[in-house]
């Protein structure tokens, strides 16, 4: 009996735990967003990019996103002026505080890598973190959000997401 026991609970955690189908988002489905970041810092940039938010659970999104821009303001070191291409990819996990939208706007808070290459430079990695506020759903479905962080320098960005049917 200890044996059938034994071998049950050791076929159970090494099977891992699975969510009740009750305990998963309905069809949540990926969102795909656009935006614009300035970034600043050591190597200022203005940075056009495109992503998608996969839910992952209620209450948190995954984000990727790729980016590329412009180099702007001057190299410190040498006192001359910046240019040329810059561009990054994000991975971040965000919290959401209200993720059944019951007040119009959303807040959110979260953290990941970022993945950034100055041209003429090698890419460098960064760690990331974020604050997310989304506005109110447009009648085309469409979810304003500005974002401020940190991740290879101060962040500010502009996005718009396509909110999940049902979205206030």
């Amino acid at each position: 009996m200890r044996g059938a026991i034994a071998a049950w609970a050791l076929a159970m955690a090494l099977g891992g735990a699975r969510g009740a189908s009750a305990q998963q988002p309905p069809g949540a489905p990926v969102a795909p967003e656009v935006r614009v970041d300035l970034i600043t810092g050591h190597a200022p940039a203005v940075q056009f990019g495109a992503g998608v938010q996969i839910p992952a659970g209620y209450y948190a999104r995954i984000g990727l996103d790729v980016a590329a821009g412009v180099a702007v303001g001057s190299d410190a070191a040498a006192g001359s002026p910046r240019q040329g291409l810059d561009g990054r990819v994000d991975l971040l996990a965000r919290f959401l505080l209200d993720p059944f939208r019951q007040s119009a706007y959303g807040l959110s808070l979260g953290g990941g890598a970022s993945l950034r290459a100055e041209q003429g430079d090698h890419a460098r990695p960064f760690l990331l973190v974020a604050l997310d506020i989304e506005g109110r759903r447009s009648t085309h479905g469409v979810v304003p959000a500005v974002q401020v962080g940190l991740g290879g320098g101060a962040r500010v960005g502009v996005v718009l997401r396509r909110a999940a049917p049902g979205a206030r």
